[in-house]
């Protein structure tokens, strides 16, 4: 316990050590009746528990502590300021946790914990056990670990499938305690622990969410241009927000779109102000996913989860649904925010100076909505701003024309691509799209890439979102999913439509370094997430994937409990594959920088890299300079020995 130190107590505390010394000198080492705390002049705490030790002796100006292994270890009496059965000073504690779904793309809204003791209990919405923990302490000195390993608020990512132990406490603070196989004893960090447990809501339910859609008079939903008024009923089944509001609803979609009413179409629903359905961050307009080709029920969820885990812009929630309209079963769906410029998907400072546009060869924008691009005549659909409305935008149609023909030119000529787009938002976005094997973008389909504001000479063009995954997996080559070979070459398969403009986007050295450095990242940081998600997803949607093969609108009753392991399998040697292509095609021993040279800057980051500093823009695959499989001081005379010979 804490409390002032004044020179009373202090004499006090120094006249027990004193006696507790004289006594174990007077009988000499024997064994320890409690756990015993040494308080050092610095402040800092060691700890002996009563389990480990054998005896305490005094020894001129020593004390000795001897442990059951009979290992002892030596203190000068000058540099102890107590010695005490329990603690002199209050151990740093957790004083806030929770999953912000700032920093956790499947969790739907913040999960606030309950801190009550050593426990903290947290109940989590989202579908996935993969969090980041938001947490606050109280004291700023203080350090958190988990299973060793430091962890750092808003940034640390762990498995929560099961509970997960927390240790807080002060640097210098050491307890003995045995270590891992028996062998001995030895210090590890002293304070105090947490027990986190997770409940996932998600894991109780034996539904999705159910949606009724009911239009004015029962009528039929047969057009992409006519919205109809309707009736919304969400039944969140006790795990999502329920919800009962009007609504309009239209179709949407190119190949997936059918004016059958009766077929399994996909739709687009607009509320008249922003709306959370299903607790799902605010916004006018959602999509409903029909998913309606075999085998594609899990493919757009698994690639919207791999677009958040790459970091591209905009990724969208997949929330499956059971849809009902006009009280008539039409399938299993996926629930999304629609792609546009909104709060609810990419959000940006100022509307009125941004664009948002789609590439894709449909262009069926009415005229002042698109335009062939200059060079290589890409089908530019304009999807924001709305140009007929003057007065929530204050640029042209020709301005955004101007600014990506700039871009395209950019890339033709092969000069500064820098200057026009976010490299890292491109490399981005081209691994996605690689990882999936999506070449919808090829034709081009479904791609996307907006601008923060047209005016401002120093922004940039940025790729994504993502979106539109059914044809992606293999579907493409294979017909099938999950099937094609994890290596193939996915920008030298086809040779068509705009494939020529992103091979160039990816051609550019700093793409392609950025690449290799995200693709190391990913393997080594978030590969296991994206497969252990397929599961997840999986257990949560299985009974409507069930019920959707009992359907008379489709033909999908393909066994998704076969198709999500195959789907991890390929997933992990993909990445992998692509790992290892990467590093190979930019491996240049001694470019420490990635900029695809070795000069004096290379060796400047090798030795700031060896003194323990931060490794943030060095190359890794490239710091092997001497070849023998480890990056150290030998990596640094190799590498200034070879600027000194010329080669």
């Amino acid at each position: 316990m804490s409390c002032p130190h004044s020179p009373l107590r202090s004499i006090m505390r120094l006249a027990v050590t004193a006696l507790i010394l004289l006594t174990a000198a007077a009988s000499g080492p024997s064994a320890a009746a409690a756990d015993c705390y040494l308080t050092f002049n610095d402040g800092h705490l060691v700890v002996f528990p009563e389990s480990c030790m054998k005896g305490l002796a005094h020894s001129g100006p020593r004390i000795i502590i001897t442990v059951a292994d009979g290992t002892s270890y030596q203190y000068r009496t000058s540099d102890i300021k107590s010695i005490d059965n329990a603690p002199t000073k209050d151990l740093p504690a957790i004083t806030s946790y929770k999953f912000n779904n700032k920093y956790n793309y499947q969790v739907i809204s913040d999960a606030v914990g309950t801190i009550d003791g050593d426990k903290i209990i947290v109940d989590v919405l989202g579908i996935g056990k993969w969090l980041t923990a938001s947490f606050e302490l109280s004291d700023d000195q203080a350090k958190v670990t988990v299973d060793g390993k430091q962890q750092q608020s808003n940034v640390s990512r762990l498995h929560f499938d099961k509970d997960r132990d927390y240790l807080v406490y002060y640097p210098g603070d050491l307890v003995l305690a045995p270590l891992e196989g028996g062998n001995g004893y030895g210090f590890e960090p002293y304070g105090r622990r947490y027990t986190v447990h997770a409940d996932f809501l998600t894991d109780h339910s034996t539904a999705v969410p159910r949606i009724d859609i009911n239009t004015v008079g029962g009528e039929n939903i047969t057009s992409k241009e006519v919205y109809l008024d309707a009736e919304i009923i969400i039944d969140g089944k006790g795990i999502f927000p329920s919800m009962t509001d009007s609504v309009q609803i239209k179709g949407r979609g190119h190949t997936s779109w059918s004016s059958n009413p009766d077929a399994k179409n996909p739709y687009r629903l607009k509320f008249a102000s922003k709306k959370k359905p299903l607790g799902l961050k605010k916004g006018k307009n959602w999509v409903l996913l029909a998913n309606k080709m075999r085998g594609s029920m899990m493919t757009n969820a698994i690639g919207m989860k791999a677009a958040s885990l790459l970091g591209t812009p905009g990724a969208n929630h997949m929330i499956p649904v059971d849809l009902y309209i006009n009280g008539v079963y039409k399938g299993s769906y996926n629930f999304t925010e629609k792609v546009g410029l909104a709060g609810n998907s990419i959000e940006v400072e100022d509307e009125s100076v941004a664009t948002l546009i789609k590439l894709d060869c449909n262009y069926d924008e009415v005229a002042t909505q698109k335009f062939l691009s200059t060079p290589y005549r890409i089908c530019c659909n304009v999807k924001d701003p709305d140009f007929s409305e003057t007065d929530e935008t204050v640029i042209t149609l020709k301005q955004v024309k101007e600014r990506f023909n700039a871009m395209c030119k950019a890339v033709q000529d092969s000069t500064d691509l820098a200057a026009h787009v976010d490299i890292d938002f491109l490399a981005r976005y081209l691994m996605l799209n690689e990882l999936i094997c999506n070449y919808e973008i090829f034709h081009p389909k479904s791609g996307y890439c907006y601008h923060e504001n047209i005016l401002d000479e120093n922004s940039k063009f940025n790729f994504g979102p993502g979106w539109d995954f059914d044809w992606a997996f293999g579907k493409q080559t294979n017909n099938s999913y999950f099937r094609c070979s994890v290596r193939v070459d996915y920008f030298n398969v086809y040779d068509w439509g705009q494939s020529t403009f992103f091979k160039r986007l990816r051609s550019y050295p700093a793409v392609l370094h950025r690449m290799a450095e995200l693709w190391q990242q990913f393997v080594d940081n978030d590969i296991d997430e994206l497969c252990d998600f397929c599961e997840e997803y999986y257990r949560f949607a299985r009974p409507s994937l069930e019920q959707n093969a009992q359907a008379e609108c489709t033909s999908d009753n393909l066994d998704y409990a076969e198709q999500w392991p195959r789907a991890a399998t390929w997933l992990r040697g993909r990445a992998e594959a692509l790992l290892g292509k990467y590093i190979n095609e930019v491996r240049l021993p001694g470019d420490t920088n990635g900029d695809g040279k070795i000069n004096i800057d290379d060796v400047a980051l090798l030795i700031n890299y060896m003194l323990g500093h931060n490794g943030e823009g060095i190359a890794m695959y490239n710091t092997d300079v001497d070849g023998d499989g480890q990056t150290d001081i030998g990596d640094v005379t190799t590498l200034i020995r070879r600027l000194l010979q010329g080669n």
